[in-house]
């Protein structure tokens, strides 16, 4: 089992991860008894005391080596309690008392494998293990929120992508949370261009101050398939070699801004802000969007506005470089035109793989209640709103598919443009929420302002447009991204029987599910 394959199983099961950090003062109190043991049969004192510092330093690497073994072979599908006790029968025949895990084909395989891992940790000033738990921990693919280990997405992006775009996903977090080149769970952008550069590396097992990046994080990439490396005993050092794959993805994370670390960046900040206790149901989903799914809809639309200008300038040269033949001006064309469609068959692939990416960071689509979220809309605006705006709840509701903070975050935008429509007093907003005769969800925001002229009801929806001086002209463009292309709806604009402007949102609705 790959390392990764070791990381993904601690994503994939979050609620089981970190059990052998927090366990480990029940194996501390297994080491203890067992030297009680050894001081009560008449061993000699010293022995105990350097027994005592030995397994004190080495513990949390021997208990998380065994329980990462067991679990690949002799303890496979075991609980948790299963696996704790086998630790502790290795942990005692280590330290020579008679213990068994049941029969002695079964002490056997734990003797070989607690030897495996002392052998692995006894290497000096080498990681004495990589821990995927730990290093889940450390790129914040997991959390702790509550008493419950959380999947973040940082870890959805590993369980979801490829193998190789996994491991280009995990370089891309390292380097947008490296701590510089002696963080052991990060490598730095910089160690990645010294890696790229020298391509070969004699690391001396006691010490170097030519070490690129520390020791741990060198075996890690090893692990990760993007070096290959050989230990030579007689003189103490291990020699690395970049392989192909190491050298194409090492250099691109070294080489600046891509879109995966552009994300990580963005997921990362998201993170910060969630355990700072910054981000909170929905009164802070109106205060701004994620920097993750604001980069979303960045790179969707720079994406698009390239894709648009690109396609014709594609075709152009097209033409030119036909014409150029024709003319019998080939020449120019074999020198130069593989450079300039390379170029622009470059921006098209950059452009693709970010949207491609970015759209991955955001939870699954899952059913909700359109009129709870409603209500969760208008409470998160109530200080604001006073009691202006109307609702009244529908008794029953099918749910509709998609991103529950979005929907709310689009409801809030439309409740706030219709508390802006009046300057003289506060405005008359009306929230209705009902089906259609199709049986899709229409959501309607009514107001008492001046209302929008016909000519303009489509305009207002496009990026930038604002009829209202100062206004960004962003708010009623996320409305319409929010039910068009994330819940496969339409918004539009109407006159209100209010008098002044309607919103109209029509959703369709989530069949076979019953809103909770």
């Amino acid at each position: 089992m790959s390392f990764l394959d070791d990381v993904r199983r601690s994503l994939d099961r979050p609620e089981g991860s970190s059990w052998a950090l927090s366990g480990l003062g029940a194996h501390r109190k297994t080491l203890l008894d067992a030297l009680e043991a050894l001081e009560a049969r008449g061993e000699p004192e010293e022995k105990i005391e350097r027994l005592h510092d030995v397994w004190s330093d080495k513990l949390g690497a021997f208990v998380q080596e065994m329980q990462r073994l067991l679990e690949g072979g002799l303890a496979f599908g075991a609980s948790t309690e299963e696996i704790h006790a086998l630790v502790d029968v290795a942990l005692r025949r280590r330290l020579g008392l008679s213990d068994t895990a049941g029969s002695r084909v079964r002490d056997r395989e734990i003797d070989r494998l607690s030897s495996e891992v002392l052998f692995s940790i006894q290497r000096p000033e080498r990681a004495p293990s990589l821990w995927p738990e730990r290093y889940a921990f450390e790129l914040r693919a997991l959390r702790r929120a509550e008493g419950e280990t959380l999947l973040t997405p940082i870890g959805r992006l590993v369980l979801g992508l490829p193998e190789r775009d996994a491991v280009r996903w995990l370089l891309a977090v390292e380097v947008a949370l490296s701590r510089g080149p002696s963080d052991p769970w990060r490598i730095s952008r910089s160690a990645a261009a010294r890696l790229v550069e020298s391509k070969r590396l004699r690391v001396f097992w006691y010490g170097s101050e030519t070490w690129p990046a520390h020791p741990q994080s060198l075996d890690r990439l090893a692990a990760l398939g993007l070096l290959s490396f050989e230990d030579e005993a007689e003189e103490a050092l291990t020699t690395y070699e970049l392989t192909e794959n190491g050298a194409e993805l090492l250099a691109e994370v070294a080489s600046g801004e891509t879109p995966m670390v552009l994300l990580a960046g963005a997921l990362i900040q998201d993170e910060t802000a969630a355990v700072l206790g910054r981000i909170r149901a929905a009164t802070a989903l109106i205060q701004r969007e994620s920097a993750a799914f604001a980069m979303t809809r960045h790179a969707r639309m720079v994406a698009h506005e390239i894709r648009n200008a690109l396609v014709p300038v594609r075709e152009a040269i097209d033409d030119l470089f036909a014409a150029l033949q024709h003319e019998g001006r080939g020449r120019l064309v074999d020198r130069h035109g593989a450079t300039i469609t390379g170029g622009v068959d470059r921006i098209f692939r950059f452009m693709t793989e970010m949207a491609q990416v970015v759209e991955r960071a955001g939870p699954p689509p899952e059913p909700f209640d359109v009129a709870a979220a409603i209500e969760d809309a208008l409470a998160a605006l109530a200080e604001e709103l006073g009691r202006v705006a109307h609702f009244d709840r529908p008794r029953y509701l099918p749910p509709v598919r998609g991103r529950r903070d979005r929907f709310v975050l689009a409801i809030v935008d439309l409740l706030r443009n219709a508390a802006r429509a009046r300057d003289d007093r506060p405005a008359t907003i009306r929230v209705s929420a009902g089906l259609d005769g199709d049986g899709a969800i229409v959501v309607t925001v009514d107001d008492d302002g001046p209302g929008v002229p016909p000519e303009y009801r489509r305009a207002i929806f496009a990026p930038g447009f604002s009829l209202r001086p100062g206004g960004t002209g962003q708010g009623l463009a996320l409305v319409r991204e929010v039910a068009r292309a994330e819940l496969g709806g339409e918004a539009h604009c109407e006159e209100s029987p209010l008098g002044g402007a309607r919103f109209v949102l029509r959703l369709p609705a989530d069949a076979g599910r019953s809103a909770a």
